[in-house]
């Protein structure tokens, strides 16, 4: 199939203008790089998008379509969000035939799932189409429900929501996951064996740091490196989950311990930011933890490329044991920046490259070690660990790469199977 017309189904499309989540874009922009017509199709309210409701209809962000689908808007996580959901699917059987018209028949539907509730929808339109019908899975449902969110196994919406995953497992001619260890637990659930198709998360390998960024975060970073320091930065979400209360504990243990060869930027937006302000506060550690909001996303890579560790924690949750994507790992290794792991799941690609080092997360001994170990390595060491995690990063997880694994799907031999 040489020219292949994609609709990538994701109900919280990010990219350019549209929000933080960034994956649709990418992937578009691959596949059109490889050849493909490509449109993404998503929500025109949600509640992870830069500015929401400011995109409506056909709109073309970077180069790339998107198709922004009618929906009401909602606050939290209640009925309101549910409905958003239940609205999408219904826009994407309504408007079949005129998206068909503006963007051509479908060779492959991929219907993605921060929630599966849209895949009903994107199953019937690529059977209508005789596409191929793939569920890209990147979180399992209704496993978070249980296990993250402390839902009921017997609440209708679980028994509902499983339901829909045996559904999406057995019929989909393909499930991509973005996590390494689901294979065993999706075909128990009844995906045929040959299925299942592991494409992770991704980095954009041709993102260049922007030359003339000069943030305070960055301004910060120089200065502690002129003083001899070493400086290791967070860059992310600042809430229950990521844990970095266990870095600011860390850095405490370390000014006990009289050690002042390391200091921390934390950079980012969430719940916790105020908590971990009165922490550093308390605990009169300003002059080696520094706190910044989020900077734009292409101030991104001139952050990590000023520092010299990238750190990673994640709160432990069983959910962990079918392994972690973190778009924030892959960041880092881009930028050459060595590791502090500190997450407990299935798998640790920091480990398995040896670009870091591991700790327990929340042990604010052990990440403290950890960080100990990074000030006593020689510069070169320090850079031979970047260099190994950067080209592992580039091989394994640059969009090309990802983008042409979803070209081969559309290009297996099978014939998609009847509607079910």
């Amino acid at each position: 199939m040489t020219t292949p017309t994609i609709w990538y189904v994701h109900p919280y499309a990010g990219g350019p203008g549209v929000g933080r989540y960034s994956r649709p874009y990418e992937l578009g922009h691959a596949w059109q790089q490889a050849g493909a017509r490509v449109v993404v199709i998503t929500a025109d309210f949600h509640h992870l998008q830069d500015t929401p409701g400011q995109h409506r209809g056909a709109c073309d962000i970077e180069g790339v379509p998107y198709e922004f689908l009618g929906t009401p808007a909602y606050q939290g996580n209640g009925l309101g969000r549910l409905v958003n959901m239940a609205a999408l699917a219904a826009q994407l059987l309504r408007r079949r035939d005129a998206l068909q018209r503006r963007y051509g028949r479908p060779d492959m539907v991929i219907g993605s799932s921060p929630h599966p509730y849209a895949f009903p929808a994107t199953h019937r339109i690529a059977r209508y189409a005789g596409a191929r019908s793939v569920f890209e899975v990147r979180d399992l449902w209704p496993l978070s429900l249980v296990e993250l969110a402390g839902v009921r196994p017997s609440h209708p919406l679980v028994r509902a929501t499983a339901w829909l995953e045996r559904y999406a497992y057995r019929h989909a001619d393909a499930v991509v996951s973005l996590l390494p260890l689901t294979a065993a637990y999706m075909q128990e659930k009844g995906l045929p064996a040959g299925h299942w198709h592991y494409i992770p998360n991704g980095v954009d390998t041709a993102a260049q740091a922007a030359a003339d960024v000069s943030n305070p975060p960055m301004q910060q970073a120089r200065r502690w490196q002129a003083e001899g320091r070493r400086v290791v930065v967070y860059a992310g979400a600042l809430g229950v989950p990521n844990h970095v209360e266990s870095l600011v504990q860390a850095m405490a243990a370390l000014r006990a311990r009289g050690e002042r060869r390391i200091a921390a930027l934390i950079v980012g937006r969430g719940e916790r930011a105020q908590s971990l302000r009165d922490q550093v506060r308390q605990q009169g550690l300003q002059d080696c933890v520094a706190l910044y909001d989020q900077i734009a996303k292409r101030e991104v890579p001139a952050l990590l490329g000023a520092a010299d560790i990238g750190y990673i924690s994640l709160k432990p949750e069983r959910l962990f044991r079918f392994g972690v994507s973190p778009n924030k790992l892959f960041d880092y290794m881009l930028a050459r920046l060595p590791v502090l792991f500190a997450v407990r799941a299935g798998n640790n690609p920091v480990a398995d490259h040896d670009c870091g080092y591991s700790a327990q997360p929340g042990d604010a001994d052990s990440i403290a070690q950890a960080l100990q170990a990074f000030a006593a390595l020689p510069d070169a060491e320090l850079a031979a660990m970047g260099e190994r995690g950067h080209r592992y990063v580039v091989s394994e997880h640059g969009y090309p790469q990802l983008a042409r694994r979803y070209l081969d799907i559309v290009d297996m031999q099978q014939k998609p199977r009847n509607i079910g």
